[in-house]
């Protein structure tokens, strides 16, 4: 079989190099005639660090299985056509803007019995209200007596990539049973988990909810988090004895919530709900993206400890990635605090190994001369830090710890101010 598969971002490019792998014909299509060329170099525009993708990738190139472009002609020749562009929120309503632009673009050339297959996670009711009457009017076509369309939303987040794609269960949504076999066929060629099929709105709903609910679990561990700094006591400790109870799980609290779904996926499902206000979902949101500006005020209130306004603070930002080992940084809390760090005209520098711009010096070389030693990202680098070294260079001994990285009894004995989220005395 063929496949087209529009949008190489971390969902569809992973998916072109696995169905590639499989045997299929993949055409891979962007809109971006950069990251194209660089495909074409065999050279990854992203996800350097990412397992395996590097390796898959050139060994799918080997293999003359896969072809990318910019343009949507050749589509006409495949069999299924996977749609995987971003699908962002502003002011928290669904900005459809590359998913429109891709429909109309596949209606224009569009054949009978194909299948397409959205696996953008996408508010529920897009595909039934907007995607599938705008292929009908621009292709002339019907669905279900021409074409067919499913919605399976992708499952996987980074650092496990391949591993998620090629053993998760999926929901699979489709506008008619009799795509049911072929589908079967086809994602148990790309993965080994659980094939479980529904209506299309279904599956929609399911993928919104699978991130609003981690969301709301995070916004809980938060707020308790503060809660803990209120009332003295160690958070951490806290949620260990908490989920020593059966059928507990609490989570763990941080610096912010990041990534390209958690942030937004939950708007997508509460823009959907018409006749009900989401509210613990639109407080979660509040709560997690506040995260960014607790740590922002645990810095300012050391800095009143030590008799410094932070006005006239340096401050030394160790992870820009949003989740740890990574070098993505879609919707990066440290971004969210670097912003409120421009507003209030404070200086700061920043370390990340992972991410280029913020890579060419060392953790020491960061903070040496600042005030305040703040820790976003849980990278594993940041667990091997030498505090004794750190202690010789940094300008003012104090330490914002954004994630339970920092062993706080050694830092204290060299003198440092240690702040924690949730944990503060």
């Amino acid at each position: 079989m063929n496949a087209a598969v529009i949008g190489l971002g971390y969902v569809g490019l992973p998916l072109s190099i696995r169905l590639a792998q499989t045997g299929f014909g993949v055409l891979g299509i962007d809109k971006d005639q950069k990251k194209i060329e660089l495909l074409g170099k065999n050279l990854l525009p992203f996800g350097l660090r990412e397992p395996n993708l590097l390796s898959f990738f050139k060994q799918a190139q080997v293999s003359k299985n896969l072809k990318f472009t910019s343009t949507y002609e050749e589509i006409k020749d495949v069999d299924i056509i996977f749609i995987s562009v971003d699908t962002p929120v502003e002011k928290r309503q669904p900005d459809i803007a590359s998913l429109l632009a891709a429909t109309k673009s596949i209606a224009k050339h569009l054949k009978k019995n194909q299948i397409i297959v959205i696996e953008s996670t996408v508010a529920p009711k897009t595909t039934q209200d907007l995607i599938i009457p705008l292929l009908e009017k621009l292709s002339k076509l019907k669905l279900n007596r021409d074409f067919f369309v499913a919605v399976v939303p992708e499952r996987i987040r980074p650092n496990y990539i391949f591993k998620q794609l090629t053993t998760l269960p999926r929901v699979i949504g489709v506008s008619d049973l009799r795509i049911k076999k072929e589908l079967r066929i086809i994602y148990s060629k790309i993965t080994t988990g659980k094939l479980n099929f529904t209506d299309l709105a279904t599956a929609e709903v399911v993928k919104t909810v699978e991130n609003a609910y981690r969301d709301v679990n995070i916004a809980f561990a938060n707020e308790i988090a503060l809660a803990c700094e209120d009332l003295g006591v160690d958070v951490w400790k806290i949620r260990e004895l908490v989920n020593k109870s059966p059928w507990r799980d609490m989570h763990k609290p941080g610096s912010g919530v990041g990534g390209h779904c958690i942030p937004k996926d939950p708007w997508l499902l509460a823009s959907s709900v018409k006749k009900h206000q989401m509210r613990l979902i639109e407080t979660a949101r509040s709560i997690n993206d506040n995260m960014p500006a607790h740590i922002f005020a645990l810095a300012e209130e050391a800095l009143k400890e030590k008799k410094i306004k932070i006005a006239s603070a340096n401050l030394a930002i160790l992870g820009y990635a949003y989740v740890g080992n990574s070098d993505d940084t879609r919707n990066s809390p440290t971004e969210s605090l670097i912003q409120i760090l421009k507003n209030k005209k404070v200086k700061y520098k920043v370390h990340d190994p992972y991410v280029k711009d913020f890579s060419n010096h060392s953790v020491e070389m960061t903070a040496k001369g600042a005030d305040v030693l703040i820790i976003m990202v849980n990278h594993d680098v940041y667990k091997k830090i030498n505090y004794k070294k750190v202690a010789k260079v940094i300008k003012t001994k104090i330490i914002i710890d954004g994630r339970n990285l920092v062993p706080a009894e050694l830092v204290r004995k060299l003198g440092f101010v240690y702040k924690g989220v949730g944990n503060t005395s």
